[in-house]
């Protein structure tokens, strides 16, 4: 970043929703950001909303996160370490860092949008493992699937496949 951007650029690290603290994770970007005379222009956040801080954004990086998948969503360029579903070439930008930075690659919105959907329909479930609520709309849908007389892929493909995504409760 230092070498990179732009210099009216600020770098804003989001802390994860369940880092607890255990590793003083703003103090040493604080410290590495004074070390490479950027302390004004990275900030660290705790907490809130990822959409509203890419919702500004002009790229995003992320290790291995569903933060990739927002950030593709919005079609902003994204430099991803560590294996995720979406680390596609025509997604993921592969440059380093500092030429990443200074001139970041847009993805193939198109592709991602039809990837996506393939990842919604085959094996993206909503729900999570953090809450009751997130359980049971996960825990229903796996349900489904494994009952289904087809599995996910089998189904898209013949054309058999029910939408399924973005279930909500009403109550």
């Amino acid at each position: 970043f230092a070498k990179g951007a732009p210099r009216h650029h600020h770098l804003v690290f989001k802390a994860h929703p369940l880092e607890d603290g255990r590793v003083p994770l703003a103090q040493e970007i604080r410290r590495l950001a004074a070390q490479y005379g950027l302390a004004q222009r990275v900030h660290f956040v705790r907490g809130g909303k990822l959409a509203v801080l890419l919702n500004d954004a002009r790229s995003a990086v992320t290790v291995n996160s569903t933060a990739g998948q927002q950030a593709l969503w919005r079609g902003l360029p994204l430099r991803s370490f560590g294996a995720a579903v979406y680390a596609k070439p025509e997604f993921v930008s592969s440059q380093p860092l500092e030429a990443f930075f200074a001139a970041a690659e847009r993805p193939d919105t198109r592709a991602y949008r039809d990837y996506r959907h393939f990842l919604l329909e085959t094996s993206q479930v909503v729900g999570g493992f953090y809450s009751a609520g997130g359980r049971r709309a996960l825990l229903r849908q796996v349900a489904d699937m494994m009952l289904a007389p087809d599995d996910p892929y089998q189904a898209l493909q013949s054309g058999k496949a029910a939408p399924r995504q973005q279930l909500r409760v009403v109550r």
